[in-house]
């Protein structure tokens, strides 16, 4: 059986432009592009029952729909630890996160570390993945945990470890991260599919060593086969694209373009698998 993958895009790829989601929505809609993932990094304060209310009308206004939250982990709001801290308020938050996610009948809740290193302490990680997997009965949806080189989280490999014993959780694979990292990205969507783990996806593109490059798709890799394994495997969670790093680059054609041609390209691909 086949799924329909929901292809769409993060709003973080146009934050150069604005943080106003009315104007985000539109942006997106002018692009052709009707799923959305939001960045959130305080859950309590930015998913409260009356933000929710006027982000989902607002999305409603524009035709766009709300398919994915990424609860982002920064230095800014984590300064001791999330994951590896159990004494923090990052299971708190979570509960709120995944909550509003129910709420709002948002499918995807993602979670990316940026605060977690590699080294830190590892029996706290595993007690607080044990706990978030509890939370995870509590959801209808999926719970996708994103890794990245230098996280405690490093490679796909990595993180399935970690969630070998977990019932809720799964792994987020970003194609820009993975590429950095130099992994066979459709080897690796292969067998997380195969063991149940395989979660949402952000696409983007990178050169060897550079996980923050964020480059619009089909610039280096050929995505072809992994849109067709996707395809192979009935990939149905989100499929958004994060391009934050090329769409932030001054130098660069801006976030507009950016987006564009990684739509464009995936676009490209899509019909020709369909044709």
């Amino acid at each position: 059986m086949e799924t329909k993958m929901k292809l769409g895009s993060s709003d973080w790829n146009l934050w150069s432009l604005t943080r106003d989601y009315d104007k985000i929505f539109e942006i997106l809609k002018l692009q052709n592009i009707t799923n959305v993932e939001l960045g959130i990094y305080q859950p309590s304060i930015e998913l409260t029952a009356d933000k929710r209310e006027q982000i989902l009308k607002t999305a409603r206004k524009h035709d766009v729909t709300v398919t994915a939250l990424l609860f982002s982990l920064t230095p800014d709001y984590w300064t001791d630890g999330a994951f590896s801290n159990v004494s923090s308020d990052f299971l708190h938050e979570t509960t709120i996160f995944l909550a509003a996610a129910q709420a709002m009948q948002v499918q995807n809740a993602n979670i990316w570390t940026g605060v977690d290193y590699f080294g830190c302490d590892e029996s706290e990680v595993k007690m607080s993945i044990a706990s978030l997997d509890t939370l995870g009965n509590t959801f209808d949806g999926i719970i996708s945990i994103e890794y990245k080189a230098e996280t405690i989280f490093a490679t796909g490999a990595v993180l399935a470890g970690f969630l070998s014993s977990t019932k809720n959780l799964k792994v987020l694979i970003d194609t820009g991260h993975a590429f950095a990292l130099e992994e066979d990205v459709v080897g690796l969507i292969e067998a997380l599919n195969e063991r149940g783990l395989l979660g949402a996806m952000h696409l983007g593109d990178a050169l060897a060593g550079e996980s923050d490059a964020d480059l619009p798709c089909g610039r280096v890799h050929d995505f072809a086969p992994i849109l067709h394994k996707l395809k192979e495997v009935a990939f149905g969670y989100s499929l958004n694209f994060d391009l934050y790093g090329a769409a932030m680059d001054e130098n660069g054609p801006g976030a507009i373009a950016i987006l564009a041609e990684s739509k464009t390209y995936i676009d490209r691909l899509l019909a020709g698998m369909d044709s």
